[in-house]
């Protein structure tokens, strides 16, 4: 299963990389990937294709804490599909049965919203919660596709052909901006700048429907489970995207997130200054940003502002996957849950 980094190159510029070594520092070791054309040219999501079939070998390179860049740079736009996790659905039925509320029926298509670019950051930038909405702040770890080639009206049998990577993506989301009252809007509490890191890894040759997937928050294991309970699995969500509109290169698609998200914990647990967040998938690597406020001093209508800041968080308690300097991410995931424990 090999790994991928796009990282920032000694000469300015970024560059690729097949990852041999890895640890939780932040480092990453191996062979530079063939030489590739601009990132804006048209010819750089074919021959980034080809290079990644072909693997490392190049001159080697070290890219150290800091270096390493999203896997995406311009995504044309970051596509993500809600409630497509069965344990994610079932959180939210028991939470309306126990408010009264109608339960959700099981889904019958995906349901599409976006994320914009601007969003989009790497592995180790901070999430920002926003000056506008920055108490509901919620955290949901989510398999992210790369889209390589054009694809229009894909069949879930060819789908996978038009992948590019798989990588690590945190859909981070102020509920409140997203739900509350008459002005709540998805793409907006979903698209605050800082709310869609994506890294450290690129992967090619996993299975996307097989995957464990969890959610570290502060040392805490929040979310666990695997992509083989998603509701749509990811050549329906490619082809179902690709009747609906032309999926070009560089196109990001979130998968969904499995259940134990903050909004469902009693009580909720909303992401606050200090926190550090940790997106693990099997076969692709640990993705880590930690929480910052934003210390915008702008004019902020009353009206839409949700409230103070929540204060910092306690300094989490130590880490063996963050403090180990010699662990291998390709070798060595390994999270210590319980395979036996139900699903948040």
């Amino acid at each position: 299963m090999p790994q991928f980094v796009r990282f920032m190159g000694d000469n300015g510029l970024p560059a690729w990389g097949e990852v041999e070594r890895s640890d939780a520092a932040g480092r990453a070791s191996g062979g530079l990937l063939a030489e590739l054309p601009p990132e804006h040219d048209p010819s750089y999501y074919p021959s980034l294709m080809r290079a990644l079939e072909d693997g490392g070998g190049g001159d080697p390179f070290q890219a150290e804490p800091g270096m390493i860049l999203p896997p995406v740079s311009r995504p044309p736009v970051v596509l993500a599909i809600g409630m497509n996790y069965q344990d994610h659905l079932g959180e939210v039925n028991a939470k309306n049965e126990e408010d009264g509320k109608p339960t959700m029926p099981q889904p019958t298509e995906p349901t599409v919203f976006v994320k914009f670019p601007a969003s989009v950051v790497g592995h180790e930038d901070a999430i920002v919660l926003p000056h506008m909405a920055p108490s509901c702040v919620d955290y949901e770890a989510e398999l992210a596709v790369v889209i390589g080639r054009k694809v229009v009206n894909a069949s879930p049998a060819n789908a996978l052909d038009s992948v590019a990577y798989y990588t690590c993506a945190h859909d981070v989301s102020a509920r409140d901006a997203q739900l509350e009252g008459p002005s709540g809007q998805w793409s907006r509490g979903k698209s605050f700048d800082s709310f869609c890191p994506i890294g450290p890894y690129a992967a090619v040759g996993i299975d996307p429907n097989s995957l464990d997937i969890a959610f570290v928050l502060n040392g805490e294991a929040v979310q666990s489970s695997n992509t083989q309970n998603l509701i749509f699995d990811v050549p329906t969500l490619i082809s179902y995207l690709s009747h609906s509109m032309t999926l070009l290169p560089g196109t990001v698609i979130l998968t969904g997130t499995p259940g134990g998200v903050g909004a469902f914990k009693d009580p909720p647990r909303y992401l606050r200054p200090g926190d550090m967040c940790q997106v693990t998938i099997e076969g692709i690597g640990t993705l880590r940003n930690e929480v910052a406020a934003d210390d915008y001093t702008g004019y902020t209508p009353p009206s839409q502002f949700k409230g103070s800041p929540p204060p910092p968080a306690p300094a989490p308690a130590s880490s063996p996957v963050q403090d180990d300097p010699d662990l291998d991410m390709e070798t060595d995931f390994d999270l210590d849950l319980d395979p036996d424990e139900e699903d948040l």
